[in-house]
């Protein structure tokens, strides 16, 4: 546990003061188990390169006994929840990746059934296209037929009255 986060400071650029070595000169919070929590200067370059004579100085006391048992194990229970909360995250990425796949593929599917729907309905004009025609075939044939057996009735009834009429007797005729 020795992760050192920096804290900004209300300094100038002008008023910002300046180690041996040239850089600067920052405030930083130490979150380590010893320091949990305590403000300290250094300059930028020590954190490089320790020691070596850069500038370094505590400015607050040292942590209390009680806050040094308390602030690492909530550290730890802070760090711990970060790391569960970018897993969630990270899931939560990942099924947000699998919706939107399942959208397109519901899209895709729906613009298939749509385009099945039009061929059904193209179908069904062609079958119901030819129901007529197939029915004006069979109206036809039974028209012919209907014609035709009124055509040999009519012939039979003329023919059976040329029969019976007493000047159509074949007999007769042959004789006269």
């Amino acid at each position: 546990m020795s992760q050192i986060s920096s804290s900004s400071t209300s300094q100038s650029p002008s008023a910002r003061k300046l180690c041996r070595c040239g850089g600067y000169i920052k405030t930083w919070t130490s979150w380590t188990d010893l320091n949990p929590g305590r403000r300290f200067e250094a300059c930028e370059m020590s954190r490089r390169s320790r020691g070596n004579g850069h500038h370094w100085e505590w400015l607050d006391a040292t942590t209390c006994a009680r806050g040094k048992e308390l602030i690492p194990g909530l550290l730890r229970r802070m760090r711990a929840m970060e790391e569960e909360l970018k897993l969630i995250e990270e899931q939560k990425k990942e099924v947000e990746d699998k919706l939107k796949m399942v959208e397109r593929e519901k899209k895709e599917l729906e613009y298939k059934v749509g385009e099945l729907g039009k061929q059904k309905r193209v179908l069904e004009e062609n079958r119901m296209g030819q129901r007529p025609r197939e029915n004006r075939i069979w109206g036809v044939s039974f028209l012919s037929m209907g014609l035709g057996f009124l055509v040999i009735m009519m012939m039979l009834c003329i023919l059976s009255n040329w029969l019976t009429f007493p000047g159509g007797n074949s007999k007769k005729r042959m004789i006269n």
